[in-house]
């Protein structure tokens, strides 16, 4: 998912890891950016959470019969890595834009997020489609596309829903995959969404959506997986966790 970028980080403690005091404060916090490009420890969450899912979507469809199904995956730190853009901007000290956000996704240059490309082999092997819901402006869907394919990741099949505007949210564009109706939907194809990966809350189904086993906590982990994302979030003006 792709939100507002959070404080610049000098280059020198970005690349040392160094902290920016002796005290017990905490770390800067652009070292996420740092944690998604070069510690085993993301690299392995992610493709913890991605054999997860792959097991949900291989054993799931053997009970459905004929039932069309598919899976909705976020793109930004869900499918595709953009910690090269978060490093040039935290390099230059300069905040997340949208101008130079679209300018990035232009470029077709992001990787693959670790364990993407066998997750999505293994759906499509399953028989199952895939929807990639996301927040990128309508204007770059090509270059998504081809940033996708790039990286093994696009097929022909698929159905890419960017953002247009405030009046179709990701809930609005869910319902349309699942009713078979709709720019998101596989024309007069109703189907089962049996999994959904993401990297923010916003990515998932709240109960009010009426998706099988979605909307409570206990879906994370059954049907819907949720990838680590230090780089941005609301998390990062949030004071106190409610829950």
């Amino acid at each position: 998912m792709r939100m507002r970028s959070i404080g610049p980080l000098t280059l020198a403690a970005l690349l040392t890891g160094a902290a920016v005091v002796e005290s017990q404060q905490p770390a800067p916090a652009n070292l996420g950016i740092k944690y998604v490009r070069d510690s085993d420890e993301y690299a392995t969450l992610a493709r913890q959470v991605y054999r997860a899912a792959t097991d949900a979507v291989t054993r799931t469809p053997t009970s459905m019969g004929q039932r069309a199904w598919a899976v909705v995956l976020d793109i930004d730190e869900t499918a595709l890595d953009n910690s090269t853009y978060q490093l040039e901007r935290a390099t230059y000290g300069l905040p997340y834009d949208d101008a130079s956000w679209n300018a990035w996704v232009n470029r077709r240059e992001a990787a693959a997020v670790p364990g993407a490309v066998d997750f999505v082999a293994a759906v499509r092997r399953a028989g199952g489609h895939i929807a990639w819901i996301s927040n990128r402006d309508a204007a770059t869907a090509t270059a998504t596309r081809l940033n996708l394919a790039n990286v093994r990741l696009w097929h022909d099949d698929d159905r890419l829903c960017p953002a247009e505007g405030t009046a179709r949210p990701k809930r609005v564009r869910r319902a349309e995959v699942v009713s078979g109706q709709g720019a998101c939907a596989w024309p007069g194809r109703p189907m089962t969404v049996i999994a959904l990966v993401g990297d923010q809350m916003g990515d998932f189904p709240d109960a009010e959506e009426k998706i099988p086993n979605t909307g409570t906590d206990a879906a994370f982990g059954a049907t819907c997986y949720l990838l680590p994302n230090p780089m941005y979030g609301q998390w990062t003006t949030r004071v106190t966790r409610v829950r």
